[in-house]
């Protein structure tokens, strides 16, 4: 039992690092709800992942509005990807009787990204951060040689945003217009699991509902009468409104996606298993997020995403070595969610894994990732002057994953 135990980890750490290096939407990692399974011991899982995409443009066109004139600009070899972490921890097991439950911590959505040079007047800065914190139970029975769970639970997700431009070249002032917005928002899970442990079978199908955020901020720009003019509105209106105000409250209304996962894995062989996972995430919802100023309750610069839906497909194997030591390896295929507002097309993970058992109630895993993006161009543009197109050329990232269980 316990090799087999050892084996079915070393599948899941590793489907999970591969979750948190894709780059479909703004996907990052998901809950860990490993505690649900098994002898039902309390069991305490954590760990981070560290994803270094190393994004960037070949070249970007476009116009800086400079004393009123749209002027053309062209720049080259343009990083934009930013390194982040993705950490996760989650503790639970058997609670009484047939009822199993799981506290859990994860960021399930995330964002980072800089830019330089002209194209700041575009876009200096976007960054999304999401925290999760679930409580998940299942109630397990025996059907057939196996046991089925029926698993439920609720979660809160709060949300950090924010967008900057930067106006100094079109109006001479210094810093960044920025959008910072907060927001919390309850969802639910609910699935089913089977598992055989003496075959090492697996099999989880596990639905995560949206959420409707009303996030609640910030504007700060150049003196707001300034774009108010620049806008076409009467220099003596914009000054009755706005007089020298330069920070205004900020509010906007977004649904994050929901999503479905399948995932399974199975003994296939002695010391040999087989894991897979298909998740579909429901990207086709953010379009546009209209961020309103509520001076003039105006709305300003709405980023423009118009996503498609994300697929994520994965399969692996894992081949336990000795009664301590297991390794696994994985492929996975991301397919893009861009419809040409951006470069996030498809990528593919190619992984491997070790999981080390220290003791009967210690356990440590590590593993690493090479994540390939295939090229992309951004060619939509919102209008002449609010906009550029830009090239993605085939790139390499990487993501390295550490990781502990430790058994009550």
């Amino acid at each position: 039992m316990r090799l087999l135990t050892k084996i079915l980890t070393a599948g899941t750490a590793l489907a999970a690092l591969a979750t948190a290096a894709h780059a479909g939407g703004f996907n990052r990692g998901g809950a860990n709800l490993e505690g649900l399974y098994g002898s039902g011991v309390i069991a305490l899982y954590s760990g981070a992942t560290f994803v270094s995409p190393g994004r960037s443009y070949t070249e970007a066109t476009g116009k800086v509005v400079i004393n009123g004139v749209p002027t053309p600009f062209k720049q080259t070899g343009i990083a934009f990807g930013d390194d982040y972490y993705i950490p996760y921890a989650s503790v639970g097991g058997r609670m009484v009787g047939d009822l199993s439950c799981v506290g859990s911590y994860s960021q399930p959505f995330g964002a980072d990204t800089t830019y330089e040079g002209e194209m700041t007047y575009h876009k200096s800065q976007e960054y999304l951060s999401t925290d999760e914190y679930g409580l998940t139970c299942g109630y397990g029975f025996d059907v057939g040689p196996g046991r089925l769970s029926v698993i439920g639970g609720g979660f809160y997700e709060t949300i950090e945003y924010a967008q900057a431009r930067s106006f100094e070249k079109a109006f001479g002032t210094v810093g960044d217009s920025k959008v910072e917005l907060e927001s919390g928002a309850f969802g639910y899970r609910l699935g089913l699991g089977y598992e055989m442990p003496e075959i090492g079978l697996k099999a989880q199908l596990m639905y995560r509902s949206a959420t409707n955020h009303d996030g609640e901020g910030a504007y700060t720009n150049t003196p707001f009468r300034t774009l108010a003019i620049a806008g076409g509105m009467p220099a003596n209106i914009a000054n009755a409104i706005y007089g020298n105000a330069m920070t205004a409250p900020a509010s906007a209304t977004q649904e994050l996606p929901q999503s479905l996962e399948f995932s399974m894995q199975t003994g296939i062989a002695p010391g040999w298993l087989a894991f897979g996972l298909v998740k579909w995430t429901d990207w086709s919802v953010l379009q546009q997020l209209v961020v309103t100023e509520q001076i003039g309750g105006r709305a300003f610069g709405p980023p423009n995403f118009f996503f498609e839906d994300n697929w994520v497909v994965t399969g692996g194997i894992v081949r336990r070595f000795t009664d301590q030591l297991a390794v696994s390896g994985l492929i996975t295929w991301d397919k893009g969610v861009t419809t040409g507002w951006d470069t996030l097309t498809d990528t593919w993970t190619f992984g491997s894994g070790v999981v080390y058992d220290v003791s009967e109630k210690f356990q440590v895993r590590a593993g690493g990732a090479a994540i390939y993006f295939l090229p992309g161009e951004k060619t939509n543009t919102a209008s002449a002057v609010a906009d550029y197109t830009a090239y993605s050329p085939a790139e390499w990232g990487y993501a390295l994953q550490a990781a502990l269980t430790l058994r009550f």
